[in-house]
């Protein structure tokens, strides 16, 4: 992938960690740091904290990521 393109995932993925967990979580922040730092350290980081999340949670995540990745195109 592009880094833009990249980007926009993340983007999408931490609004929709936000959305479900909250933007204090340290997911979202997590997320967030990655993004802004471009940081494979970061990334790996982010994704630990996102297995850390229960199944139930990273389901919720996951279709809202898709209904709001729908309403973009």
């Amino acid at each position: 992938m592009t880094r833009m393109v990249t980007n926009k995932a993340f983007a999408l993925l931490t609004q929709s960690v936000a959305d479900i967990v909250g933007d204090e979580a340290r997911i979202a922040t997590s997320l967030m740091q990655a993004i802004h730092s471009g940081s494979h350290i970061d990334m790996q980081m982010a994704r630990a904290s996102f297995d850390d999340l229960d199944v139930v949670t990273r389901r919720q995540i996951h279709g809202h990521a898709l209904r709001l990745a729908n309403t973009l195109h």
